[in-house]
């Protein structure tokens, strides 16, 4: 067996284990302890694509005592298809949560098939949360691949609203937002608000701002788009 019938073999294996199991998240959320599942969609405009819209599932939930997992399934206007899990091990103590984390990431576009794995560390305080961490990963179609063996992936972030309980607002750069997984110098640059005004049913609402030519350097495409979706948290 080739290499890459090898990497063909396993690209479509990891597709199938993300696909289960973040569809998994939805139906496993009831036994959990605590989480919350969020049915979204995204509007907006791209270089690229032009108009755009999509459609998402994510979950997350404590597993155990020390152990979680967040991840969901998205399919866009474009025909693109993404699917994330990150499960991590946490800690909590007087001034927040720290996390050791994997992430799988795979993601489908015109045929090219994009695969990512890596790990990190998350710091999650009342005023600020951090993520950083490694990643390989491997894009193409047929016998063609192209592999990036050392990728840096991170988000920093503050919250404004911490002592309003209905309420949560965040403002951050990422360049590992939930279903684009991209390289460090291509940040996107995120407002998120939440509201309950119930204790399980709430909304989402945010806008994501993607700059083209960070760095002066060739990025894939600017956009800009908003994002709606409606909260269950328990």
């Amino acid at each position: 067996m080739t290499a890459s019938s090898q990497i063909i073999i396993d690209t479509i294996k990891m597709k199938r284990i993300l696909l289960i199991v973040c569809m998994l998240l939805g139906s496993l959320a009831t036994k959990a302890q605590d989480g919350n599942v969020t049915l979204g969609i995204r509007a907006g405009h791209n270089t690229i694509h032009g108009g755009f819209a999509a459609v998402s599932l994510e979950a997350e939930h404590a597993l155990k005592r020390h152990f979680s997992i967040n991840g969901g399934i998205q399919y866009s206007t474009v025909g693109k298809t993404a699917a994330e899990v990150c499960p991590a091990y946490f800690h909590d103590f007087k001034w927040g949560r720290l996390s050791a984390e994997a992430l799988l990431h795979y993601s489908n576009m015109y045929s090219i098939n994009n695969l990512a794995a890596g790990a990190g560390l998350a710091l999650d305080t009342k005023w600020i949360f951090c993520r950083l961490g490694y990643y390989y990963r491997a894009y193409g179609e047929s016998v063609y691949w192209v592999k990036e063996p050392f990728n840096i992936y991170y988000t920093f972030g503050v919250s404004c609203l911490p002592n309003v309980p209905e309420w949560d607002l965040k403002l951050y750069a990422t360049n590992c937002e939930r279903f684009e997984l991209e390289r460090h110098y291509h940040p996107s640059l995120v407002i998120q608000s939440w509201f309950y005004p119930g204790e399980h049913l709430g909304i989402t609402l945010g806008v994501n701002y993607k700059p083209a030519g960070m760095l002066h350097l060739s990025t894939d495409y600017y956009q800009v788009y908003t994002k709606a979706g409606i909260c269950y948290r328990w």
